[in-house]
């Protein structure tokens, strides 16, 4: 399998489609930072599969998708392929040619395609499996490599060689078995702490249970009571509210007669009132007329007195500002002689600081020159320098490359000597290990048929099992219809036996002397019943029946009419009302005659005659002909208006929706009161609801045993799956342990042909290197002599142009401190004459503001002399108004003291009317109060009654018709005091549950599920424990192998890189070789032996190297991809690196991501990365034949 190309479509920086050519051999990736050539190696990751966002260096997928530009708009997804050549056969596919490709879109999603065909994720790493390339492998290698490897976190190194050894599998089963168990554990322990507390909670309910029992008994009773104390208090209330109205209406009559009387004496008041305001208006106007008139005379006094003082002010401001302005003149003319003296100093001045700065630009010019000489000597002596320390590196390192080059000679003859003894054990152990494979594939083999044929089992009993199940829920859910079925009927039957019993639907009369029938035994032989009760009529005959009859179906029926005669004097005696009598003796046949009979031959829709289509006993046959014998029944209108006609309109006509053609020709029908229950058909309704309560019980006894049967049948099949599942799981975990084992020699097998492959191939290697190392040593020492002779001669040129620096050194000193001396001269003259100027200028500001203060002053004169003259003009006008709004004063005075005392005489008159007023409505406040009384009491009454009755409904759901049937003589204050001796009881049984013989049941069943889960979990336990114990024992003995192997690569690897030196690796514990700490102990050449920790930056970085190359020779890989991993090596490691590459680089293509010249050099193809638009990543390509360059070409 060989890579052939990559494609990159917007991914990252690669905003349009790039394409780069893979040959044989090193490929180079370079460019500036940030140009996008890590993007490169990304696109390798995120094609094989990688899904963290954080190892592409983003936060989410989006991150990947070209975002856009000033100039590009951003694209919708990205899209990256590789090709290979798979002419080998390699990867397990028939093509020749595979090309992998991942797409992502902005909503997270990806999509993978083999070839351009649709596969999944798993799909690609199932092609790649074991060859090395993938995302987890190590045919990517960046810096983060690196870092795991030279972090001091025992950790990071230790996820590095797990991956290399190939146990990361192994750890990562055992961790979720480790998972596993501890969930086990965490459920046996939530499933411990819940037994425990449905244990401590079925002796508790159990005395609930038994509460509960003794809590109805004593509610029963105390209904009893409730009950007849309730009825006791309801008609107690109904007498006290009626007297309460009676007093409250006669209240009302007396409160309107009064306020008849206090709206006549407030009419009077209002007149007089009315009269008081007009002479309190009149008093209010002079007042005011009185008040602004003082205003006046007191305002103008007060601005006579003003201007006077004003003029004596403005006399004393003119006096004081002619000084002011005689002062400002004077001050500027002082000013004036100082400001000529200061511009003569000034010119003075100037004419220094020019002939000083011409002396200071001569001096400064000879400086300059001089500096330049100095410069151009010390760069001459540090070239000298220069070249010497370059003799001497040169000198160093070609003394270093001759004593590793030995060194390495010396090791790698050793090395054929021990890969000769190791090859021979390497060919005997793979022998065994194929025998040993052979027998595992029989074993797995035969452990495969039997759990074949257990999983049928398994599937067979399963299928009983969900066949009893779906069985069983539908028996239960037709048990539970019927039961529900039966509770309707039940209750069903409840109410309406109860209607029967309390007669509901009749009237009240009928009612109230039937319930009396039922007590009194001196009545109950006078009434044999009610119409509604001694007949029986059809179901589909009882609208029409009923709607016929009407009021006759609540007809009382009694022997005689004797009998109807007491009855009637009972009802007149009790006060009940009116009811209809109808005497068995006394009630004759009301028949259609045969003519009318004729009538209803062949007619279509004719039932029959209503008389003859009931049922009912001899006895009342009188009765029920005279109610219904001319009643004839049809199935609608037009059937009954056909029969009409025929009779003439002679009789009754009644169809079966209820509609009604009465003799005469009147019709009655429309819609009809659709009602719960009919009289008629109570009776009927409450026979067949026995019928079915009885059918309905019967089926739900044949349901539950079906159930029981159908349980039982489900526990054995349950068993049987358990069992099934058992052998299953136990034949599981042998298979699992046969796959695991033969995993392992399979691996073995593998290991040991990769290791004799590798030997062949090292020996190869070692023979090529030892010819490279005997012509790198003869250069070495070319060089070192070459060297020597050069360095006398320069060391002559060092102390010649010493010589001649320190001589210029001193003549710039002499220059520079004349040129001090100037400068300070001419700072000192520079500051003179500019503290001359400042004063200057502040002579002249002065000088202007006491100018602009003189005519400031004059201006203020001129006003102040207007002013002056305003003032006189005003007075003389103002004393001349202040007499005559004097007499005004007066006059306004003496009509006020008038008008006061006529409102005093009418105050008077209005308080006589106001206390009238004030009685009265006193008087009515009292009545009103007393009627609100008579309201509060008449409502609170009417409340105690309405909370009584919802009380009774809320407790019991009874009305107080219903409440009338459990009534029987009580003492109330006895049945009182028994009713809070019950309430007592039962407050004293506490909160009581009354579901709780249930609840008891359900905890009882669920404590036996939970314990048989507990047991399950146990097993569940000791499986998983005996699972990681052999996961444990397979990750040490493939680690321990491997780790050699490893150990073994690396040393040879770190002295191929170091050029001699040695290296090893250290388990801190080896008896805890999963966990403990691995050390890397490295010596370089001229290097005492130390920890990596201790070595230099770029000896850790080209130590970690040899361990990655060391962990590819253990898992080779078709290329390999490195991201920079030379950055923190100097030029001379550099250059090993490369070399070692290149020898690498005949079995494995390398692609490198590099800045550094050393690496290039060795390279057979190189694209530059750079960023001709920003934001926007370009491909550069070139390839280097043998003996010429090809002109690089933008891609």
């Amino acid at each position: 399998m060989r890579l052939t190309q990559i494609e990159i479509n917007g991914f990252k920086s690669f905003a349009k489609k790039q394409q780069l050519d893979f040959a044989d051999g090193i490929t180079a990736i370079i460019g500036p930072n940030g140009c996008g050539k890590s993007n490169i190696a990304d696109a390798f990751r995120f094609v094989l599969g990688e899904q963290s966002a954080k190892a592409l260096r983003g936060k989410k997928v989006e991150d990947f998708i070209f975002g856009g530009t000033q100039k590009r708009r951003p694209l919708s997804f990205c899209e990256v392929s590789l090709h290979f050549d798979n002419s080998d056969g390699e990867l397990l596919t028939p093509y020749t040619e595979v090309c992998i490709t991942r797409r992502a879109y902005r909503s997270g999603e990806s999509e993978y395609f083999i070839n351009r065909a649709a596969c999944r994720l798993k799909d690609i790493h199932e092609l790649f499996r074991d060859t090395g390339v993938g995302k987890d492998g190590y045919s990517i290698i960046g810096q983060g490599r690196v870092s795991e490897i030279i972090s001091e976190k025992s950790a990071d190194r230790r996820t590095a060689f797990e991956e290399a050894a190939g146990v990361m599998k192994y750890r990562a089963r055992k961790e979720e078995a480790e998972r596993k168990l501890l969930n086990t554990q965490k459920n046996l322990v939530r499933l411990d702490d819940i037994l425990c507390e449905l244990e401590g909670r079925i002796e508790p309910l159990r005395e609930q249970s038994e509460k509960a029992l003794q809590f109805i008994k004593l509610r029963e009773e105390l209904r009893d009571i409730d009950v007849n104390l309730y009825i006791y208090q309801y008609e107690k209330s109904n007498e006290r509210i009626q007297a309460l109205t009676d007093s409250t209406a006669q209240l009302r009559s007396r409160i309107a007669d009064a306020e008849v009387e206090g709206a006549a004496l407030a009419s009077t008041l209002s007149e007089g009132e009315e009269v008081e305001r007009s002479i309190g208006a009149a008093i209010s106007e002079v007042s005011q007329k009185l008040l602004s008139a003082t205003t006046n005379v007191e305002a103008h006094s007060g601005e006579e007195k003003v201007l006077r003082e004003r003029l004596v002010a403005l006399e004393r401001e003119k006096e004081r500002l002619a000084e002011d302005i005689a002062s400002a003149l004077s001050e500027a003319q002082a000013r004036e002689a100082e400001a000529g003296e200061l511009n003569k100093r000034i010119v003075s001045l100037q004419g220094e600081v020019e002939a000083v700065e011409s002396e200071l630009a001569a001096t400064e010019k000879r400086l300059e020159e001089k500096n330049g000489d100095v410069s151009s000597k010390e760069e001459e002596l540090e070239a000298h320098k220069q070249s010497m320390m370059d003799r001497l590196n040169r000198l160093s390192d070609a003394r270093s490359q001759s004593s590793r080059l030995d060194a390495m000679k010396r090791a790698l003859l050793n090395r054929i000597e021990a890969i000769k003894i190791e090859r021979q054990s390497i060919i005997d152990e793979g022998e065994k290990l194929r025998l040993e494979d052979e027998e595992c594939a029989a074993a797995e083999a035969e452990l495969g048929a039997k759990l074949k044929e257990l999983n049928d089992k398994k599937n067979a009993a399963i299928a009983k099992v969900n066949g009893v199940n779906q069985n069983i829920f539908k028996a239960r859910q037709e048990e539970r219809t019927l039961g529900n079925s039966l509770e309707a009927a039940k209750s069903r039957r409840k109410v309406l036996s109860e209607m029967k019993r309390a007669h509901e639907g009749y009237y009240s009369s009928v009612r109230d002397l039937l319930r009396d029938a039922e007590r009194d035994p001196s009545l109950s032989p006078l009434i044999e019943g009610v119409v509604a009760e001694l007949i029986s009529v059809p179901a589909e005959y009882e609208t029409a029946i009923e709607m016929a009859l009407g009021a006759a179906l609540q007809n009382i029926v009694v022997p005689t009419e004797q009998d109807g005669k007491q009855v009637i004097e009972y009802l007149r005696r009790k006060n009940y009302g009116r009811a209809t009598l109808l005497p068995v003796s006394a009630m004759r046949p009301r028949l259609l005659t045969a003519e009318e009979r004729g009538y209803l031959k062949n007619v279509a829709g004719c039932c029959g005659i209503a008389s003859e289509l009931i049922s009912f006993s001899p006895r009342y046959r009188g009765v029920a002909e005279n109610l219904l014998g001319r009643t004839v029944i049809v199935t609608d209108l037009d059937a009954g208006i056909a029969i009409n006609k025929r009779a003439h309109s002679s009789f009754r006509i009644a169809t079966l929706k209820g509609d009604i053609m009465n003799p005469g020709g009147s019709m009655t029908g429309g819609s009809a009161v659709k009602r719960e229950f009919s009289l008629l058909g109570r009776e009927r309704e409450l026979e067949q609801l026995e019928k079915n309560i009885s059918s309905i019980e019967g089926q739900l006894k044949a349901a539950g045993e079906s159930i029981l049967k159908l349980e039982a049948e489900l526990l054995k099949a349950n068993e049987g799956v358990a069992a099934v599942t058992e052998s299953i799981r136990e034949l599981d975990i042998q298979r699992a342990a046969q796959a695991e084992k033969r995993d392992i020699v399979l691996k073995y097998i593998e290991k040991n042909e990769q290791q004799a492959q590798r030997y062949a191939l090292e020996l190869s290697q070692i023979n090529d290197n030892i010819a490279d190392i005997d012509e790198q040593t003869r250069e070495a020492r070319e060089l070192e002599s070459g060297l020597n002779t050069g360095n006398a001669s320069t060391n002559e040129d060092i102390k010649r142009v010493q010589g001649e620096l320190l001589r210029l050194r001193d003549e710039q000193k002499s220059i520079a401190d004349e040129v001090t001396a100037i400068k300070v001269r001419h700072m000192a003259v520079g500051k003179e004459q500019g503290a001359a100027r400042t004063e200057l200028a502040r002579l002249n500001k002065e000088l202007a503001g006491y100018r602009a203060s003189a005519v400031k002053l004059q201006e203020q004169t001129v006003a102040a002399q207007k002013e002056m003259t305003e003032c006189r003009e005003k007075l003389s006008g103002m004393t001349s108004g202040i007499g005559s709004e004097r007499q005004e004063v007066d006059k306004l005075t003496d009509e006020l003291r008038r008008l006061e005392e006529e409102r005093a005489l009418k105050l008077r008159s209005v308080d006589e009317l106001r206390e009238r007023r004030d009685s009265g409505a006193n008087e009515l406040a009292d009545m009103r109060e007393r009627s609100h009384r008579f309201e509060l009491n008449l409502n609170r009454l009417q409340m105690e009654l309405e909370n009584m009755t919802a009380r009774i409904w809320q407790d019991y759901e009874l009305t107080y018709e219903n409440a009338l049937a459990f009534r029987r003589p009580i003492a109330v204050t006895a049945s009182h005091a028994k009713a809070d001796e019950l309430r007592q009881e039962i407050r004293s049984l506490g909160e009581v549950n009354t579901a709780s013989v249930e609840d008891y049941r359900n905890v009882l069943e669920r404590h036996r599920e939970l314990k048989a889960q507990c047991d399950d979990l146990k097993q569940a336990e000791t499986d998983l424990t005996e699972i990681i114990k052999r996961l444990t024992v397979t990750m040490e003995k493939e680690f321990s192998e491997q780790f050699k192997q490893i150990q073994e690569n690396f040393s040879s690897t770190f002295t191929e890189l170091f050029r001699g030196g040695r290296a090893e690796l250290v388990l801190s514990d080896s008896s805890d070789i999963l966990n403990c700490d691995i050390d890397i102990i490295a010596q370089p050449p001229g290097k005492k032996l130390q920890l990596l920790s201790l070595l230099s930056g770029g000896e850790q970085a080209l130590t970690a190297i040899a361990l990655l190359f060391a962990i590819l020779k253990l898992k080779p890989t078709a290329f390999c991809i490195l991201d920079e991993i030379d950055t923190s090596l100097d030029e001379a490691n550099v250059d090993n690196f490369a070399e070692y590459l290149k020898d690498y680089s005949k079995e494995t293509q390398f692609i490198i991501i590099t800045h550094r010249k050393g690496a290039m050099a060795v390279c057979d193809s190189l694209y530059g990365v750079s960023m001709e638009e920003k934001g926007v990543s370009t491909l550069i390509s070139a390839r280097f034949d043998e003996g010429e360059d090809e002109q690089p070409t933008a891609v």
